[in-house]
């Protein structure tokens, strides 16, 4: 598949999913005065109430991934020189 058709397909479910969930909540909204008005908020509290929860999000999850990142131990190369401990040498146990 190439990339337009990758881009029309993802283009076209957004639509139908945007479609099927505002059909769903304009059938679920009331009419008339069932739906008092709520407390306004300033675009300030909005910004900071939406767009703050985004950015802790990402503060977070990148001090996870700080956190969790490391360098694994790698062990060096093998050598070219081979130990052999003669038979009469006693074993060394620490």
């Amino acid at each position: 598949m190439r990339t337009p058709a990758r881009l029309l397909g993802l283009a076209f479910a957004f639509v139908i999913t945007f479609f099927a969930g505002s059909a769903a909540a304009f059938a679920d909204e009331p009419t008339g005065g069932a739906w008092p008005d709520g407390e306004e908020r300033s675009n300030l509290y909005l910004l900071v109430l939406f767009g703050g929860g985004t950015v802790g999000l990402f503060v977070i999850i990148t001090l996870f991934a700080l956190l969790t990142a490391r360098n694994n131990y790698v062990p060096p190369a093998p050598g070219k020189e081979i130990h052999v401990l003669s038979d009469t040498t006693p074993a060394q146990h620490h």
